[in-house]
C-alpha cells in the first residue's frame, strides 16, 4: 500500500509501506495509544517540514 507518514518537525516520509504490526490500547473513556511497525516494500522518498 502507498502512504504518507507525516512526523511534525520533522518532515514526510511517503512510499510504499507494508504494516507488521498494529497494537492499540486504552480505556473506553480516554485516550487511545496506537504502536504501529511499518516495512518499506521499495523507494521511500522523503520531503523536510517547512
Amino acid at each position: 500500500m502507498s502512504a504518507e507518514i507525516v512526523i511534525p518537525g520533522f518532515g514526510t516520509l511517503a512510499g510504499p509501506f507494508q504494516f507488521t504490526s498494529l497494537e492499540y490500547s486504552g480505556q473506553h473513556n480516554g485516550e487511545l495509544q496506537f504502536e504501529v511497525a511499518l516495512e518499506s516494500g521499495g523507494a521511500i522518498s522523503f520531503g523536510a517540514s517547512a
